[in-house]
């Protein structure tokens, strides 16, 4: 009998660590996945040609063309450029008639942002955000009124 209640001891306090550790990895809270980055971005060329694209981030899918590209770039960023802080001085350099918005979520916060190329700061930050924003590609036109661009 004596020998039994031993082996019952011993192979209690071998399991017993083993179901306690067991049931501790159970407890641990699973981490929830990263929500998906997505935003839309609407390419305006000023001259009623209007291009929308869809973009996911954490994985990679939309109908934004080089959409790996976009996402690494805005992953180097940090995400869309804002805008030139208050009272920045900014070249009068007239970069060309398009408009662009951005909006939906990065990194869960929201976004909603608006890009033109009117001078030298907005349209450097239209060139930091390539490939998420084409950039103007020459056409041929009437050279009266030719953006440049086309989406």
């Amino acid at each position: 009998m004596r020998m039994t209640r031993m082996t019952l001891a011993a192979l209690w306090a071998v399991g017993l660590p083993l179901v306690t550790a067991t049931a501790a990895r159970a407890a641990e809270p699973v981490p929830e996945p990263l929500p998906v980055d997505r935003l839309t971005v609407t390419v305006d060329d000023g001259e009623d040609h209007v291009a929308t694209y869809e973009l996911a981030c954490h994985p990679t899918a939309g109908t934004l063309p080089d959409a790996q590209g976009a996402c690494d770039r805005l992953d180097a960023l940090g995400g869309p450029v804002g805008p030139p802080p208050p009272g920045q001085m900014c070249t009068m350099i007239y970069g060309g008639p398009q408009k662009a918005t951005v909006v939906g979520t990065w990194r869960g916060a929201p976004v909603r942002a608006r890009y033109n190329r009117a001078n030298g700061c907005e349209t450097a930050r239209w060139e930091d955000m390539a490939p998420v924003l084409p950039a103007p590609q020459p056409t041929e036109g009437d050279g009266l009124h030719n953006s440049g661009w086309r989406p």
